[in-house]
């Protein structure tokens, strides 16, 4: 039965890890989408602090092979961005 219990964990640990990032990409979503003229961009900020509020949630619960894929994604993301707009090559 421990295989069984190895399991339950798995999925647990899955499902305490989609939460955050799921309410962090709605969140990122909503912000995006707002116009800032209006007052109907009165969202966007509340989403964006929703946002990294469960961005930090996700990294707490996350165990580190997620959280090293997550930083390695941003930096590879993040060099390519800056090329792009500094046009270094």
């Amino acid at each position: 039965m421990p295989y069984v219990k190895k399991i339950d964990g798995v999925k647990i640990m899955i499902t305490s890890c989609l939460i955050p990032l799921t309410v962090c990409l709605i969140a990122g979503w909503v912000t995006a989408g707002t116009d800032n003229r209006t007052l109907d961009g009165i969202p966007a900020p509340i989403a964006a602090i929703i946002g990294v509020c469960s961005l930090i949630w996700l990294l707490a619960v996350c165990p580190w092979p997620v959280e090293l894929a997550l930083v390695l994604a941003v930096v590879v993301l993040g060099k390519a961005y800056l090329q792009k707009i500094l046009k270094v090559g």
